[in-house]
């Protein structure tokens, strides 16, 4: 196994001078990528690649302070970095409403992504094998994935690489026992409970049984030639583009009605890329989507309302906008947010009007003040600070305003985001986040009204408290009644 990575592999995945980032549960995959890839960079020491160790401690099994001890062992033996992160799964997942999986992969990626930055690795390696290529692949294909997500998991894409997306579970453990790597097993693995967990457990056993004793390696090669065919596609999808798109004089993005001459396989694509380049999704335009503006057969005059956009069909070719939701759609209306432009201080106990907005803005110590409809607590319009804020931030420069370049929102367990993150989780059209109103102190943001609250200052039962209410338009001319 070891000689034909080192071989075959290796050299093809890691260019010479590259620092790699490796990310380290503990488990038997993890601990033998991170053997193999340490043991490689002695062997072929004059390629000069150097490794950084980095261990996620998810804050769940009590076994977790003993793998993370035994990452840094490791790392201390070999004489190379380890960076040890430790946050709270399931209080992450509950705030952000995902699966505990799902949070926990979106919490690791996104540090690691840092570390990168900070160690100035060019690559990131993961333990992915043959086994979890499968599982993904049955996965997407019950979810009922298409070409992209049927071609699983790439050996090399961007900056991550899977040296080991080859090798079976048996290959890996093999390695361990013949080199004494040390690793540490996390039962919750082998609990039926998640999706994933059960294709590893129950469908893929099953599949061995009754069908296919070598179902991995099948799946596998299935992978790897939609991998062939989706890479074709795409270049073939990238000279369409340059074919059909451009932009309209509101800078909307268009495609030309002749793209429908296009087979389904390119328009479809065509179609999600144009959606992606509006909503910033990265999924892209669900199926019943594509197929819905497929069927329109490019007629002018169509026009659908999709998540996060609008697309309509004119004589010239098909407009994709963006739909103004949530705090827009309520309270700028018809305003053009390309012009919009605040930078307002608030004052505690007064309402500061938002002529160009007909809205204002409140800063109350205490409970909400009298008058406060249940419309603007359904829609997210108050936040409820701790007063620890003003030990920190003075009056003056408490800001609310729209959006400037190094915005960042801190959350619990979590750290900084990048606005542009927290639009994109939130769903918030491109177009749609300059006229953003946020609060804000100095490039920390706050709070995003009708969207999301940072966790810095956040005010729990037991402290004194600080409102902050964003009034809707009707409120403006009536501010004195309150």
């Amino acid at each position: 196994m070891y000689e034909q990575l080192r071989k075959y592999i290796l050299p093809q995945l890691i260019p010479s001078k590259t620092r790699v980032l490796v990310a380290v549960s503990g488990g038997p995959d993890s601990m033998a990528l991170s053997h193999i890839l340490w043991r490689y960079s002695q062997d072929e020491s004059w390629r000069g690649i150097s490794l950084v160790l980095t261990h996620v401690h998810h804050g769940v099994r009590a076994e977790s302070d003993e793998e993370a001890d035994m990452v840094q062992q490791l790392a201390k033996l070999w004489n190379v970095p380890c960076r040890i992160h430790r946050f709270h799964a399931k209080q992450y997942a509950k705030s952000t409403g995902q699966s505990f999986q799902e949070a926990a992969r979106e919490w690791r990626y996104a540090r690691w992504r840092e570390d990168m930055i900070e160690e100035g690795c060019s690559l990131l390696a993961t333990a992915h094998h043959l086994g979890d290529q499968a599982e993904t692949i049955l996965y997407r294909l019950l979810r009922g994935s298409g070409t992209a997500g049927l071609a699983g998991m790439y050996p090399s894409k961007d900056s991550i690489i899977r040296p080991l997306l080859t090798y079976t579970k048996a290959d890996i453990l093999h390695y361990c026992k013949s080199e004494a790597v040390p690793y540490a097993l996390d039962p919750s693995n082998e609990e039926p409970v998640y999706v994933r967990n059960r294709i590893r457990l129950e469908l893929l056993p099953e599949l061995e049984r009754s069908y296919n004793s070598r179902i991995q390696e099948a799946l596998g090669r299935t992978g790897e030639l939609l991998r062939w065919d989706e890479e074709y596609l795409t270049q073939q999808v990238e000279i369409a583009w340059r074919r059909y798109c451009y932009k309209d004089s509101q800078e909307m993005t268009c495609l030309s009605r002749d793209v429908f001459k296009e087979p389904p396989a390119i328009l479809s694509r065509l179609l999600r890329r144009a959606a992606m380049q509006v909503t910033q999704e990265p999924r892209g335009l669900g199926f019943a989507y594509v197929t819905k503006i497929m069927a329109s057969q490019g007629k002018p005059g169509w026009v659908q309302d999709l998540p996060g956009m609008q697309v309509k069909i004119t004589e010239k070719g098909l407009q994709f906008s963006p739909v103004n939701i949530r705090q827009l759609d309520r309270i700028i209306g018809k305003a053009d947010e390309r012009e919009l432009e605040i930078n307002i201080p608030l004052v505690i106990g007064k309402w500061i009007e938002i002529p160009s907005l007909r809205a204002a803005i409140g800063l109350w110590r205490g409970s909400e003040p009298p008058g406060i409809t249940d419309y603007e607590r359904r829609e997210g319009q108050i936040a409820i600070f701790s007063t620890e804020l003003f030990a920190r931030v003075s009056e003056q420069t408490l800001v609310c305003r729209t959006r400037r370049e190094g915005d960042k929102m801190w959350f619990k367990d979590v750290g900084h985001k990048s606005l542009k993150k927290v639009f994109q989780e939130a769903k918030v059209a491109v177009k749609a986040r300059s006229s953003m109103l946020l609060i804000a102190h100095g490039t920390e943001v706050l709070w995003i009204p009708g969207i999301r609250q940072s966790g810095l200052y956040y005010a729990d039962d037991n402290v004194d408290k600080v409102c902050c209410i964003l009034a809707t338009p009707m409120r403006s001319s009536n501010l004195d009644s309150l």
